[in-house]
């Protein structure tokens, strides 16, 4: 019978076992020092709200600006802040009609009169408290109010107005003005960043931008002068509020719209700034507007006319008739003349004769470029005032 040996442990593997557990300990061990201690997401990583249940995405940074973007921003409204302290709010009370008047005294009015204030705006334009605007704004006004940026409501008086550029010059007493500056409207080119500022519905100090849309319109306003069409929104009271451009110089009067629902559709006009100069300087340095004399009576260049003359087209202004003794008949100017240009400007047409004309400066020459039967020839004529009838 075999006998069998009794079981023995080896003590040869129990080192080996203590030391795989000691690894394992501190495996174990620096893994949980490691969570511990793990650095926390950078501010510009994505971060996760846990709320009860739901993850929600946290709320982003503030978007970095471009400095382009920046000083476009900042120089907008250092641009707006140099000019609003110069315009002004413009309230006008009507006159009474005599028939009013008299219901007035007879007491059949009941109720009084009803006063249908008219509201627009304008720009102080000297130290001494000048402020051109619209003559439309101010027409049958019996009286005249301004409000300043600074809040003072102030009466104005009218210095004096020119109905066919649709110009007027308010004066007030006050101190501490801001004058605003005006600009080269003959320098103004389409496509360029315009600013209207002014008073539309009573909203003082309102801002808009937009760019000059076309130069040379010519519309149904009171005004006989050529008009520059922008697409800064306009409404009733910015009328007389300066177009200004980028900087802050004004070159344009803020004078209407086209629209078809009675409200601001983008389609605004202006007359040039350099209009606006000629009329203030002459109510400043002589009380009255003075208008160039030419003495001429135009005639339509139509197609057949123009074949008859041998013209390419219809360019061009033909004089019909010379006035007697008039600046044009001294200078020569013939019936059957086209004139072609004025100082060097080419002229389209009869009208467009006529606003180069009442921009001249009376007693200076001016040269005009004419179409003799068919030859050119200058002629330097000689512009006077142009006086009642």
């Amino acid at each position: 019978m075999a006998l069998t040996r009794p079981y023995k442990r080896s003590r040869g593997n129990l080192p080996a076992f203590l030391l795989f557990l000691l690894i394992l300990l501190l495996a174990v061990g620096a893994a949980a020092f490691w969570k511990m201690n793990k650095p926390t997401p950078s501010q510009n990583s994505s971060q996760i709200v846990r709320g009860s249940g739901a993850e929600i995405p946290a709320e982003k940074n503030p978007l970095s600006v471009g400095r382009s973007l920046e000083s476009m921003d900042r120089e907008f409204t250092e641009l707006v802040d140099h000019v609003v302290p110069s315009v002004v709010s413009i309230t006008t009370t009507p006159a009474l009609d005599r028939e009013a008047l008299v219901r007035q005294f007879f007491g059949l009015n009941k109720g009084g009169i009803p006063q249908n204030n008219k509201m627009g705006s304008g720009m102080i334009v000297s130290p001494e408290g000048h402020i051109v605007t619209n003559w439309h704004v101010i027409n049958g006004a019996s009286q005249v109010t301004i409000q300043l940026n600074d809040g003072r409501t102030l009466p104005a008086i009218v210095a004096g107005a020119d109905q066919r550029s649709d110009i007027a010059v308010l004066k007030v007493e006050a101190e501490g003005l801001s004058p605003i500056a005006f600009g080269d409207s003959e320098s103004v080119r389409v496509g360029q960043m315009v600013f209207a500022v002014g008073n539309p519905f009573g909203l003082q100090e309102t801002v808009t931008q937009g760019i000059i849309s076309a130069k040379g319109r010519r519309t149904m306003s009171e005004a006989a002068n050529e008009f520059f069409q922008t697409s800064t929104t306009i409404n009733p009271g910015n009328s007389g509020g300066p177009l200004v451009d980028i900087h802050g110089k004004v070159i344009g009067i803020n004078n209407f719209i086209i629209s078809r629902s009675g409200g601001s559709e983008g389609i605004s006009f202006a007359i040039p700034s350099n209009v606006a100069r000629r009329v203030y300087e002459d109510i400043v340095e002589r009380g009255r507007v003075i208008h160039p004399w030419l003495g001429v009576v135009m005639r339509p260049l139509t197609p057949g006319l123009a074949r008859q003359l041998g013209l390419p087209d219809t360019r061009g202004a033909l004089v019909a008739a010379t006035m007697n003794t008039s600046p044009a008949q001294r200078a020569g100017l013939m019936g059957g003349d086209v004139i072609l240009s004025f100082n060097g400007r080419a002229i389209r047409d009869g009208k467009d004769l006529r606003n180069r004309v009442a921009e001249a400066q009376v007693g200076t020459p001016a040269t005009f470029g004419i179409l003799r039967s068919g030859k050119p020839i200058d002629l330097t004529v000689v512009m006077e005032e142009e006086t009642p009838n």
